[in-house]
């Protein structure tokens, strides 16, 4: 009989941002279980959220040309369950300006990438935490930039 409790789950990435003269553009990454989303991982022992957001960014993007928006995240919560174990995922998000559109992915965890506008990510993102994420990043840029 599988374990009735819900263990945690955390993870941390990155909503990268490369700014156009016309528009932003985000980075979208499909994972090889098919689903849309950006950049994000587990911590390793002894890291930080941002550290842990960061090393999965340049491991799974090659992108090391960037600099974080300080003091800005946003989240997002699902459920999900593996091998008949039941999990709550909370997933950290760090915003980051790009310099370069530039990316090199990880084979093993990436089968591909887009950078999109805002209108084309919204539609890409497979979940709708994901949307929600991109949602209030695209109005923390419009209100701040």
């Amino acid at each position: 009989m599988a374990d009735s409790k819900i263990a945690r789950d955390e993870a941390f990435g990155i909503v990268p941002v490369l700014h156009t003269d016309t528009t932003h553009q985000f980075l979208l990454i499909q994972h090889h279980a098919g689903h849309w989303g950006f950049p994000k991982g587990h911590a390793d022992p002894g890291e930080s959220a941002l550290q842990a957001a960061c090393r999965e960014f340049l491991e799974e993007t090659g992108i090391s040309d960037y600099s974080l928006i300080e003091g800005v995240s946003f989240s997002e919560q699902y459920p999900f369950t593996r091998s008949g174990k039941k999990f709550e995922k909370t997933v950290v998000y760090f915003l980051a300006w790009v310099q370069s559109a530039i990316v090199h992915c990880q084979e093993k965890e990436i089968q591909a990438y887009v950078w999109a506008d805002y209108e084309q990510a919204i539609v890409q993102l497979s979940f709708d935490g994901a949307k929600q994420v991109l949602r209030e990043a695209q109005q923390y840029l419009k209100s701040s930039f």
